[in-house]
């Protein structure tokens, strides 16, 4: 399966067989703070698409290495420090452990890069727990992975999972089409996991397989965040079988940059994928 290529991928600028001419680079910001956890924000620049394959190293060109990025909750501000992370691609964030997240806060990023100034506000809302996880079984070693949860009565709640193999994964990847709203039900609720996305890797669907170690991300967030997930899994969708131009916007909360800033409350876990007991 053929899939696009991380956030980077957000700015890709048609210029396929010379019909139309490029367009303006744009500034990319990805960025997020967990709950518990300290904000990390990831910059970089779009890339036009020619008759050539991208390169993974044309892709590290673009990233904004001398950016002054800056995160604050209201009460204290601070300017993240850019360090090379080889969990990451592009392999360079910024952050801090000066800021650690907090339940019902909110947060600003603010970036400055070359002529671009980007700012975006995120909050983190209370964590959901899971009440239940467990295996079920598909084809040969192939499972999927069942996360019931039960939703707060009041309305305006949303959820996406990320999962990490453990042994395979440096880090949490997006998890396929795992995220939920409670717009449309109730009390309780399952979402099934399918398949991780490894971003510059194949999509498989399913890759779950007996033997793997899982952890699994369970995040809130706001609806800002939400929506840019929600498009973000259209898009990978619709770009199963072919690449096409699409809006790159995908209805995220940044202001003068593509991409997102998110808040998330997390809950995690682990589960050992195995046939389910006798």
């Amino acid at each position: 399966m053929k899939k696009f290529l991380y956030l980077v991928a957000l700015g890709l600028l048609s210029a396929c067989s010379g019909l139309e001419p490029p367009l303006k680079t744009q500034l990319v910001v990805e960025g997020w703070i967990d709950s518990g956890g300290h904000p990390m924000v990831l910059v970089s620049e779009t890339m036009g698409v020619g008759g050539e394959p991208i390169r993974r190293e044309d892709m590290i060109g673009n990233i904004a290495k001398w950016a002054k990025v800056t995160v604050s909750d209201g009460q204290t501000s601070e300017i993240l420090t850019g360090t090379v992370d080889p969990r990451y691609f592009p392999p360079y964030v910024y952050t801090t452990s000066r800021i650690t997240g907090e339940v019902g806060k909110t947060y600003t990023v603010d970036v400055e890069y070359k002529d671009y100034h980007a700012t975006a506000t995120t909050t983190i809302p209370d964590p959901v727990p899971l009440d239940t996880l467990y295996c079920v079984p598909l084809r040969d070693t192939l499972y999927r992975v069942m996360c019931g949860f039960t939703d707060p009565p009041e309305k305006g709640n949303y959820y996406k999972v990320f999962t990490q193999t453990l042994g395979k994964d440096l880090r949490y990847q997006p998890s396929v089409m795992a995220m939920a709203s409670d717009e449309v039900f109730d009390g309780y609720a399952e979402i099934y996991l399918w398949s991780t996305q490894r971003l510059t890797q194949h999509l498989y669907f399913p890759d779950i397989c007996e033997g793997d170690e899982l952890m699994v991300k369970f995040c809130t967030m706001d609806r800002g965040t939400f929506r840019f997930w929600e498009n973000y899994e259209i898009t990978l969708a619709s770009n199963v079988n072919s690449f096409y131009q699409f809006d790159s916007d995908l209805g995220a909360n940044v202001h003068g940059a593509l991409g997102y800033w998110a808040g998330y409350g997390v809950s995690e876990y682990h589960i050992s994928v195995r046939p389910p007991e006798p």
